[in-house]
């Protein structure tokens, strides 16, 4: 398929919108009035959050989409630091390069790799979540005294002439 053809353009998008939240404007859009943007001493704003890696999750919390650490955070907490302390190991806080004007390309797609990669990831873990939860003892307890309850069905066979 060639490369402007529409299909090619859909698959390209569709892989876009795996990874939304590279740059720092789409983190800053997941937050919508956050908690301590109205306290004039906070240092814990959406702003500094989004800049720090973090989107939106909740009204004190963040998450990282490239190691998936989720905090709650204090109006004196600095999001940078915290990220630092307790997510070293993180694509983002490797970086190390809080202005995006200095990303390259190649760190570009980097971290576009890992936030595919970990929300793949997230994916695959809300799946064994719910199997596990289904399978659990209780629920095959269950599932066996029902089928035990339910009459079997009538099968009838021809017999050869």
């Amino acid at each position: 398929m060639a490369p402007g053809s529409k299909r090619a353009t859909a698959t390209a998008s569709k892989k876009l919108e795996t990874a939304p939240y590279i740059f720092y404007k789409d983190r800053l859009g997941t937050y919508k009035n956050y908690i301590y943007d109205e306290e004039p001493h906070a240092t814990c704003t959406s702003k500094a959050l989004a800049r720090a890696g973090f989107i939106s999750t909740g009204e004190d919390a963040g998450k990282c989409p490239f190691c998936l650490k989720e905090l709650c955070f204090d109006a004196n907490d600095d999001p940078w630091e915290e990220h630092k302390k307790r997510g070293a190991e993180c694509a983002f806080v490797l970086l190390g390069k809080l202005d995006e004007t200095t990303l390259t390309v190649a760190d570009t797609i980097k971290l576009a790799q890992t936030a595919v990669i970990m929300a793949k990831y997230e994916e695959q873990v809300k799946i064994v979540n719910g199997l596990e939860s289904r399978a659990s003892s209780e629920n095959l307890y269950d599932s066996i005294l029902k089928a035990l309850k339910q009459k079997p069905a009538r099968t009838t066979t021809r017999r050869a002439k």
